[in-house]
């Protein structure tokens, strides 16, 4: 018999039970026919008042209510709750409408294309320092132009240390006119120190910097850093911001290659010793470009260089000089 659906515990159940095979008898007499602790028989009993199973008008005579009678009470009762709580759980229901036009309006937002528009040197500097925190795997950087300043460089070093200890890769191109600054300079060979991959370019390239292939940062306007940042969250066009990254990064000079090279061999990006590979091989131009996977008009203009560099008169010759001197 389980009664507690209606709010009668265990011990007052026995205590009901006893005052209706017991009419007329105390709430002494509990104890020594229960033998429940006194404690338990007042709560009882006190419980059994409330759901008015019990008479205590003169507790040194009870009288129970009749269980037809207190019995259904208490299941009406406890039936009346249940129906309310019912209604109350289906009247959720009317959330719904609410929540759709909220989801609505969520996918409308979400159509706009992810980028953030921050102002202001300082503040980008603060997101930056943000981003580069919660990063877990790389950073890519582009700097083109001359030399970080003396503030910038306080600022970058402390942020690549604590990327790099943390296991982070940081990759960064630059132009060679940074290394004019033997300040930029001294940084970039203690970044590389601790881990970091700085290459050198002369080409063009834009100014930008990618947290883990996921946030692009590019400068709102492209000669005026200091006006601010835009921070792009887009899969598709931080895809393209990373695909023209790794392009100018496969194109540029190692560091160390660039200031240190060796007496054997030329400075030589990747790219130039892939022209002089297929220079000799190539029958056209269009073939040459399409294998290199570059323009046919970048192809010629390295080609134009290279022969100039070698002093040769034609591609063969080129090619020629190019084994003879172990540039390949």
């Amino acid at each position: 018999m389980d009664v507690s659906v209606i709010g009668i515990t265990a011990e007052a159940v026995e205590v009901y039970r006893y005052f209706l095979r017991n009419r007329g008898e105390g709430v002494g007499s509990v104890r020594q026919a229960l033998g429940l602790d006194p404690d338990s028989i007042e709560a009882a009993v006190e419980s059994l008042d409330r759901l008015s199973l019990l008479d205590l008008t003169d507790r040194h005579k009870v009288v129970a209510t009749e269980p037809s009678i207190g019995i259904e009470r208490l299941i009406e009762r406890r039936l009346n709750e249940l129906n309310t709580e019912i209604r109350r759980v289906l009247s959720a229901r009317d959330a719904i409408a609410t929540l759709v036009e909220d989801q609505k309006h969520g996918e409308a937002v979400t159509s706009v294309l992810d980028i953030e528009r921050v102002e202001g040197l300082d503040r980008v500097r603060q997101r930056l320092d943000d981003l580069g925190f919660f990063s877990y795997k790389e950073t890519l950087c582009l700097h083109p132009g001359g030399p970080l300043s003396r503030g910038a460089i306080e600022t970058a070093l402390p942020l690549d240390t604590r990327s790099l200890r943390r296991g982070l890769a940081v990759k960064a191109v630059y132009h060679p006119k940074a290394l004019d600054d033997p300040l930029m300079a001294a940084y970039l060979r203690d970044v590389v120190g601790l881990g970091g991959q700085i290459h050198i370019t002369e080409d063009p390239m834009d100014r930008m910097v990618i947290f883990d292939r996921s946030v692009a940062v590019v400068p709102i306007h492209p000669k005026e850093s200091a006006r601010g940042a835009l921070l792009v969250r887009e899969p598709g066009l931080v895809s393209q911001l990373v695909t023209y990254f790794d392009g100018v990064w496969a194109d540029a000079t190692d560091f160390r290659d660039y200031t240190e090279p060796s007496d054997d061999k030329p400075h030589l990006s990747d790219l130039e010793r892939k022209v002089l590979a297929v220079m000799a091989t190539a029958d056209k131009d269009e073939i040459a470009a399409r294998e290199l996977d570059v323009s046919v008009r970048t192809y010629r203009r390295y080609v134009a260089d290279l022969m100039s560099r070698l002093g040769a008169v034609n591609r063969f010759q080129a090619a020629l000089r190019a084994k003879e001197e172990n540039w390949i």
